[in-house]
């Protein structure tokens, strides 16, 4: 069975001209970058293709070109072919690509943030004066001493992202940055300067993140539609208050990134595809895990559409599997710990031991395995105290991607008769 996650980059895979032969091919596309130069109010292309990559390379240029064309490859493939992926994550940046994807954001809004978020994290330090670092080679827990050892009460330096098993970011002063890299050097690490223009993910941003922090609080959110993983923990978000809490801390936290991919790993996930510039993420995980498949948007094109129709052609997602993923996306309003182990713990636990099984056996889900499964989502929607209507619009979601609405009409008739309630508490 073919478990897909989709990968999305971030800030330091951009380049001149990319995304140009998919401006040229979709029209999707197009539309998209229309609808983002009148939100930006300036030619985002033009900065993308003028060739001053020292210009794309700012902050505030970067961040809605990368934002921009990654959303664009997306839209256009699933205007194209309806596939089912199980899980969505994206490297700091790219997180916001991944909840807009997801459903969570609307793309103008979505938009709007990442102008925000790049203003503010660019005006975090003094131009010039912050930088990133990859090292290559070394334990993480060794860069950790190194940047504990060099930071003072002026200057900071910490480790921003912990991308593989043998590579983390460094992030901070400059000076910093460049002396850590040296003693770095001594001890046999390979290190590999950033073009970002800020020192992303540390204490310097704390006061750009607090103002982040009311923007996002002000902007609107929807619920998701596919698992989406937060870097702050690597743990996928449950509702939109999930989100702010754990959005908002972003910015001035580590990306947890070896962390996504060991719990996506865990879930069964075995494909990987990366859409957007590059191939950095695509490569991370081949490094550590070359059993795996990992595919990026540029380079292997032609595999991804393979491996999509191959997909679609497998099977549509199951019931029960849907019914889970649902479940995690879900918003809690209900804080009653008693209450919400017994109609949401259990019952998912339950459900979840069913899939499992169902997948090592290579067995197909019974009518009486989807009823519990419809029953588990049932108990959670009441115990999170999800208003009727969101309960319509998940069965409706659910329903549609399975094809399985017609082996529950009766459950339909109560769920999607507007004088019923039974559903609600």
């Amino acid at each position: 069975m073919i478990k897909i996650a989709l990968l999305f980059p971030g800030q330091g895979s951009q380049y001149n001209m990319m995304g140009k032969s998919l401006y040229e091919s979709s029209a999707e596309a197009r539309e998209i970058f229309s609808r983002t130069n009148d939100i930006l109010g300036y030619d985002l292309l033009a900065v993308i293709n003028e060739g001053n990559l020292d210009k794309l390379t700012r902050t505030e240029f970067a961040q809605p070109a990368i934002f921009a064309y990654s959303y664009a490859i997306f839209q256009s493939i699933w205007k194209e072919k309806k596939f089912f992926p199980s899980f969505m994550a994206g490297h700091s940046l790219g997180e916001i690509t991944a909840l807009t994807c997801a459903g969570v954001f609307t793309y103008e809004d979505a938009l709007r943030l990442v102008m925000e978020r790049a203003s503010l994290m660019q005006q975090a330090t003094t131009d010039g004066q912050g930088g990133m670092a990859a090292i290559n080679g070394l334990h993480p827990l060794l860069v950790e001493e190194e940047c504990a050892r060099l930071s003072n009460d002026d200057d900071k330096i910490v480790v921003a992202n912990y991308n593989s098993s043998n590579q983390v970011v460094i992030s901070g002063s400059k000076a910093l940055v460049t002396q850590a890299a040296e003693n770095l050097a001594k001890i046999g690490a390979i290190s590999i300067p950033l073009q970002v223009s800020a020192p992303f993910h540390t204490p310097y941003l704390e006061i750009s993140n607090q103002i982040f922090q009311r923007v996002l609080a002000a902007t609107d959110m929807s619920a998701i539609n596919w698992p989406v993983l937060s870097n702050v923990d690597a743990k996928p978000y449950s509702d939109t208050e999930g989100i702010r809490t754990r959005l908002s801390m972003q910015m001035v936290s580590a990306v947890r990134w070896k962390e996504t991919i060991d719990y996506l790993l865990r879930q069964g996930v075995n494909t990987f595809i990366e859409l957007g510039p590059k191939s950095a993420l695509t490569n991370l995980i081949k490094r550590d895990f070359s059993h795996v498949r990992a595919f990026s948007y540029e380079e292997h094109y032609q595999e991804i559409m393979a491996i999509i129709d191959e997909q679609i052609a497998e099977k549509r997602p199951t019931l029960v599997s849907r019914s889970l993923a649902i479940a995690v996306c879900t918003r809690n309003q209900n804080w009653d710990e008693a209450e919400y182990q017994r109609g949401v713990i259990e019952p998912y636990r339950k459900v979840q031991a069913l899939s499992n099984r169902l997948e090592e056996e290579g067995s197909e889900e019974s009518i009486e395995d989807m009823k519990q499964a419809i029953e588990m989502l049932r108990s959670v929607f009441v115990t999170k105290k999800v208003p009727l209507e969101e309960q319509r619009e998940r069965f409706t979601q659910i329903f549609d991607e399975t094809k399985k609405r017609h082996l529950f009409d009766d459950f339909a008739a109560l769920m999607f008769d507007e004088k019923e309630t039974v559903y609600e508490k």
